[in-house]
């Protein structure tokens, strides 16, 4: 998929909270996959990681699994460059429950996070 429609799909999906399907080809090893993904943001805000950063679409993923194949689902990142295709699933994500649930298993909670798109958000008012 062109990068500009996955920013503008991902961007849509952050304001109004979509689910998105995804098919997806792994950077590491060429597998394509399909995810059940809720967008968070694309890149970063900070200059030191900026530049390795850019190219990120970071979404919790409902569907992630660890090395050892156990449900293991988190915001992970994703590579702009390898999606394959992107639907509406027509479900909505809550932001605040995610936000909760990443932070559990991982201890990095996005209320503290600036956002690089779509910066100004409602998601924990």
């Amino acid at each position: 998929m062109n990068r500009n429609t996955v920013v503008e799909i991902i961007k849509e999906a952050i304001i109004k909270r979509k689910i998105l399907s995804i098919t997806y080809k792994h950077v590491s090893d060429g597998e394509i996959v399909s995810h059940k993904i809720a967008p968070f943001d694309i890149g970063t805000t900070n200059p030191r990681t900026f530049e390795r950063n850019k190219d990120n679409v970071y979404a919790y993923c409902y569907d992630h699994k660890d090395k050892d194949e156990f449900l293991d689902p988190k915001v992970i990142a994703f590579n702009i460059n390898s999606f394959l295709s992107i639907k509406d699933t027509g479900e909505i994500f809550d932001p605040v429950e995610l936000t909760d649930k990443h932070r559990t298993k991982t201890s990095y909670d996005y209320r503290n996070c600036k956002f690089a798109i779509v910066p100004e958000r409602d998601w924990y008012k």
